[in-house]
This record gives C-alpha cells, structure tokens and sequence, in this order.
C-alpha cells in the first residue's frame, strides 16, 4: 500500500463479505471508514454475491451511491430518500426462469454428500448460492465437485470467501460495475477505470481485478491468489474491515496531501 497511488480516482469500488466484513460482522472501524470516504465525495458502489434483500438494506442506510449484487444480476440505486430502484441485467421474469432452472440442477447433483444452499436464498432474486463455508462446512474436494459437475451443465460458478454462486447470462460483477459507471456516471469505460478503484478478497473478485488497473486486496486474499489469474496489484496489510480502513486512511491521507501541495505558496 506504501506505494500505491489513487491518482484522481473519486469512485469506489468494493466487494463486501470478508473485504467489508470481518468475520460476517461490520466492525465500527469499517463502517466510519465508508463514511469518511463518502463524506470526502468518493462515490462508493458495493459489488457483492450477497442477495437481494442483504443489498436492499445496503442501499437504503449505507452511505453508498449504488449496490451490485449477486454477482451483477443487477444494481440498485436511489432516486429519492426512500426511494429504490432496481435494474437488471436482462429482465425479471427470465432471470427468475432461469434461477428456477438451476435449483433443479443443484437438487439433481449426484454426490455423496447433500449441498445446502445458503441460507438467504429466499431472498434471492437471480442466482443461487450453495453454502461451503459460512453455517456449512465442504472440504475443498466438495467444492470442487459441485463446481465442476455445474460447469459441465452450462453454468456459470464463481466462489466467493463463503458461497459458490451460479447463474446463468453473460454478467458478472465487473460487467455491471462498467454498466454503472456508463448510467449513472456517463463514464465510458476509460474514464470509469481511471476514476474508479476496487478492493476486494476472492476469485470472484477475478473479473474485477482484471478490468480496474486501481485494485487492492486485503490480506486475506493471499490465500487465493495461487488460483486466481488477475491479482490485485497492492495488498493491505490487515485483513478483511481492518484491511479495507487501512486502505481507506491511505487514500484520504493522500487527498489531503494532494489538497496541501495546491494551496502551498510557491
């Protein structure tokens, strides 16, 4: 992080379990670290495999702009106070057709052992995600299983810190993230990489690591980067909450020595 430069960056990309969370809880230290970068006009969009209604409270008491969720099934942002609203990648009614279709393929998995889908899944709009390792317990022989027998069906799998999450369509979460930028920013893809920095801490973060050159993962990633083909290229020296107010103080101590150097007298 020493060497990192955030540049003019002002849009803040950030995954949320074990980047944001520590140990599934949002530590106070994390959370006024979101306020200050807010409070200091960084545009701040979670991109998350979380569920639909983990994101409809994100957006409605976080001081966030926007939310990915699901691993860019969609995004949400306010219109006015109380107001949300929603967009998918395709539409509704196909993705809930589709979501239909891969609970049946989950179901029919021939293992030797019973996948349980995550608990939030009611709460699901789009994808599903298998539990490995937040109230379940799969070995990484498991995991493996029920990745790649989804794979050979046509599906979509990513793993994230504690769910393998599957869907189908052409979206993940780096594809929505540069959807938001062109609709809610009017930022092409150029000037949304240039603007915009990402932290994250898990091979779903992949696509994420690949189209923002301004990527940061917290200590914790370091256990996933032997499997991961794009890196981030600063790693925190704390993990998780603390990782992510480590980076956060790193970033508002260079706006403000940015902000000195202008108004310093020659």
């Amino acid at each position: 992080m020493d060497n990192f430069d955030f540049g003019g960056a002002d849009i803040l990309f950030t995954d949320v379990d074990d980047t944001l969370t520590t140990g599934g809880q949002l530590l106070p230290e994390t959370y006024l670290a979101l306020c200050q970068l807010a409070s200091a006009g960084i545009r701040i969009i979670p991109v998350t495999g979380g569920c639909a209604g983990w994101c409809d409270q994100i957006i409605r008491t976080w001081p966030v702009t926007a939310v990915i969720g699901e691993g860019g099934a969609f995004y949400a942002h306010r219109t006015a106070p109380q107001t949300i609203q929603w967009h998918y990648w395709d539409n509704q009614a196909s993705h809930r057709a589709d979501q239909a279709k891969i609970l049946m393929a989950v179901a029919s998995l021939e293992l030797d052992f019973e996948p349980k889908l995550a608990s939030d899944q009611a709460f699901r709009y789009v994808d599903v995600a298998v539990d490995y390792n937040q109230q379940e317990s799969l070995s990484p022989e498991q995991v493996e299983s029920v990745h790649d027998q989804l794979v050979a069906q046509g599906f979509n799998v990513r793993q994230s810190s504690i769910h393998l999450n599957i869907w189908l369509g052409d979206f993940d979460k780096s594809t929505m993230a540069i959807r938001v930028g062109r609709e809610l920013f009017d930022l092409d893809m150029e000037a949304l990489q240039q603007r915009s920095v990402f932290i994250g801490d898990a091979p779903n973060d992949d696509s994420m690591f690949r189209n923002f050159p301004l990527s940061i993962g917290v200590a914790n990633i370091r256990k996933h980067l032997s499997v991961m083909v794009h890196q981030p290229v600063a790693i925190t020296s704390k993990r998780s909450g603390l990782g992510f107010a480590e980076m956060a103080a790193t970033w508002l101590g260079q706006r403000e020595s940015s902000a000195r150097a202008k108004v310093r007298p020659d």
